[in-house]
């Protein structure tokens, strides 16, 4: 026979009631990008700043909630993101990539993969490999940083000037290569290029001897939510073969863009 419940005490409906204001704050740094000041997330989830800020220091003590030292701002922390990941490698996107990854990989003949925005990194969802006996692999479910690879500067590209000025400020542009571009005037040159030309492009600057080329998947709000990438060897992606390696991947995200939206 099942338990009933135990009676309700004024301490465990304050923890619930506790509870459910965290969970409105987890929901409200999940579906946007930020970063929020605390009056700000005050006015998103209706309590008085006092409390908001008392939960989000909780949050923070366990890493759902960062804050930015230059603007004091809060975003997405790593328990936010693990949660994200966690339903993304499951559901969304994911279960849809296959076909449009084997098809990337068969006009390419390079690995094919989809990432999302995982906190200030980008994380690989799915991928399917290039048949040739040298590759390039881009193990799923592994952080990789922003600036540096295509599928991260996709996102970058897509930031609100304020979100890229804190994600700089907080992630930093370490080298991962004597190509990576490690200076903010740099990198907001490149975002400009990517903007214009609709895609990203990794020349060497996450691993030496590697290319990868990206485009943003953009959900019904507008904004970029995933992104389509091909790499391969140097060799291969040459400067000569890269606006038709660009031109099939664009074909490509337009048409799994579109599948994602139909009702």
């Amino acid at each position: 026979m099942a338990q009933s419940a135990p009676p309700e005490t004024p301490e465990t409906s304050s923890t619930v009631r506790a509870v459910q204001r965290a969970l409105q704050l987890i929901e409200v740094f999940a579906r946007s990008r930020g970063p929020f000041a605390i009056s700000e997330l005050a006015a998103e989830v209706g309590l008085p700043p006092s409390t908001v800020h008392r939960l989000v220091q909780t949050l923070m003590s366990l890493d759902y909630v960062v804050q930015y030292q230059q603007s004091k701002r809060y975003g997405v922390g790593r328990g936010i993101a693990e949660i994200n990941r966690a339903m993304l490698l499951k559901y969304e996107f994911s279960r849809f990539a296959k076909p449009h990854l084997e098809a990337l990989v068969e006009s390419t003949g390079e690995t094919a993969g989809l990432a999302a925005l995982y906190g200030t990194s980008a994380i690989y969802l799915n991928q399917v490999e290039a048949p040739a006996m040298v590759r390039v692999s881009n193990p799923v479910g592994t952080p990789v940083p922003l600036h540096c690879t295509a599928v991260g500067k996709v996102f970058l590209a897509d930031f609100r000037p304020a979100m890229l000025e804190e994600t700089i400020a907080y992630a930093g542009l370490a080298p991962s290569t004597p190509h990576t571009l490690t200076t903010k005037e740099s990198l907001e040159r490149e975002l400009e290029r990517i903007r214009h030309q609709g895609y990203a492009l990794d020349d060497q600057e996450y691993a030496e001897g590697v290319r990868c080329l990206a485009v943003g998947l953009r959900g019904s709000s507008g904004a970029v939510v995933a992104a389509l990438s091909v790499c391969g060897p140097l060799n291969r992606m040459s400067d000569r073969r890269l606006p038709e390696l660009a031109q099939l991947v664009m074909e490509t995200a337009d048409r799994f863009a579109r599948q994602m939206r139909e009702p």
